[in-house]
C-alpha cells in the first residue's frame, strides 16, 4: 500500500495540469464575417481566422454587432464566460448602407454610450483582454479614447506598398519572433500617439501596439494587413500570426467559478488519496 501512494501522487500531479483554452467574443459587423468565420472565396487556400485560432486554443464564442445592447448582453453573461473581446469594426453594416443610399458624408464613430465604454474599461482593468483589429480609419481612435482615456489618432492607409516592420520593443512580448513585416492592403489604418509598446511601425504610423491597462491588456492591429493577391501565400497568414500572438499577449485570466475537467480531476484524486490514507491508518491500528 505504501508503494501505491507515490503512484497516486503522480497521478494527482498530472490531473492538476490544465490546458487552458482562451475564449473570446467578437464585436463588429457582418462585413468581415467571411474573413473571420468561413474561408473567403477569394482566398480558398487559407483557413479562416477562427479556424486558425481554434487550432491554437483560442475559441470564438460568438460574433455580434458592436452595439450597446450586445455589450450589455455580453457582460450579463448571455454568451457565457469569456476572457477576451475582439473589436473588428465600429460601424454596423446597416448604418453604412443607409449613409450610402442617402448620399450623406460618412461619419466616424463606434456609437456606444458611456455606460458601454465603462463596462469595457472595467473588464480590461480587472484582467480582461481587448484586441482591436481596425476599421479602415473609421472610429478606432474614438473607441480607444472613450473606453480607456487614450489620446490615440487614427491614420488612413491606402497604398499597398506600405509596410510595417517589427520593432525592438517586441522583444520580451509574445510578438517577438513574429513576421518581420506586415503589408497594408487598402483602406486600412495606422495609429499615432499610441500608449504602451510599439510592435510594428511604418512610414504612415504605428501598425500594432500593445498596452497593459490595469490588470489587463489592450492591443491594436491595423485592418487589412493581410489580403494581397492570393497567389502570394505569406501576408494573410502573417496577419493571422500577429492576431494569434495578440491573444498570447493577454494577461493571465482569472480562474472561473465553474470547475473545469482538470479541477474535477483534482477533487476526485483528493478523494481517492483520502480513502487510501484512511485505509493505511486503519491497517496500522489493526497491526498495533
Amino acid at each position: 500500500m505504501k508503494k501505491f501512494i507515490p503512484f497516486l501522487f503522480i497521478i494527482f500531479l498530472f490531473a492538476s495540469i490544465s490546458s487552458y483554452a482562451l475564449d473570446f467574443i467578437k464585436l463588429g459587423t457582418s462585413h468581415d464575417e467571411s474573413f473571420w468565420g468561413t474561408p473567403d472565396a477569394i482566398f480558398p487556400n487559407f483557413p479562416s481566422t477562427v479556424e486558425y485560432l481554434q487550432e491554437r486554443g483560442k475559441n470564438q464564442l460568438t460574433s455580434i454587432e458592436l452595439s450597446d445592447q450586445n455589450v450589455q448582453d455580453a457582460f450579463n453573461g448571455d454568451f457565457g464566460p469569456f476572457d477576451a473581446i475582439v473589436v473588428s469594426e465600429c460601424r454596423r453594416e446597416d448604418e453604412l448602407m443607409e449613409v450610402e443610399v442617402k448620399g450623406e458624408e460618412e461619419e466616424e464613430g463606434c456609437d456606444l454610450t458611456p455606460q458601454s465604454y465603462a463596462l469595457i474599461n472595467q473588464f480590461v482593468s480587472g484582467g480582461g483582454c481587448l484586441i482591436l483589429t481596425g476599421d479602415h480609419a473609421n472610429g478606432e481612435d474614438e473607441f480607444f479614447n472613450n473606453a480607456f482615456g487614450y489620446n490615440v489618432d487614427v491614420i488612413e492607409v491606402n497604398d499597398v506598398v506600405d509596410t510595417f516592420a517589427i520593432q525592438p520593443g517586441a522583444n520580451g512580448t509574445e510578438f517577438a519572433g513574429g513576421p518581420g513585416t506586415l503589408i497594408a492592403a487598402d483602406l486600412t489604418s495606422a495609429f499615432s500617439n499610441t500608449p504602451g509598446i510599439t510592435i510594428y511601425n511604418g512610414t504612415k504610423g504605428v501598425g500594432v501596439f500593445t498596452d497593459e491597462f490595469g490588470a489587463g491588456t489592450v492591443t491594436a492591429i491595423g485592418w487589412d494587413y493581410c489580403c494581397i493577391p492570393p497567389d502570394e501565400e505569406g501576408p494573410i497568414l502573417d496577419w493571422y500570426d500577429v492576431v494569434n500572438r495578440a491573444f498570447d499577449q493577454c494577461a493571465e485570466p482569472e480562474p472561473r467559478a465553474v470547475p473545469t475537467l482538470s479541477e474535477w480531476g483534482l477533487i476526485a484524486m483528493a478523494g481517492v488519496l483520502g480513502i487510501v490514507g484512511f485505509m493505511v491508518m486503519r491497517r496500522k491500528k489493526i497491526t498495533v
